[in-house]
């Protein structure tokens, strides 16, 4: 499945140093990352309830109002 325009907030200091260590791009190991999370099914041991209540989305921006 591919997944187009979506933007992720991540810690950059903290990506960088380990992608660096094992000799890859910041860009490869989010994708393995996110290969393992979902191959593993480890997304309800990660995502709680309480973390999909504290997201508030973000306003969307509407050229034209309906």
């Amino acid at each position: 499945m591919t997944i187009k325009s979506v933007v992720i907030p991540l810690e950059v200091d903290y990506l960088e140093r380990a992608a660096r260590e094992r000799g890859v791009s910041r860009t490869k190991l989010v994708r393995i990352v996110m290969e393992k999370v979902v191959t593993d099914e480890l997304v309800s041991e990660i995502v709680s309830d309480d973390d999909l209540a504290d997201d508030t989305p973000q306003p969307r921006y509407r050229r034209f109002h309906r």
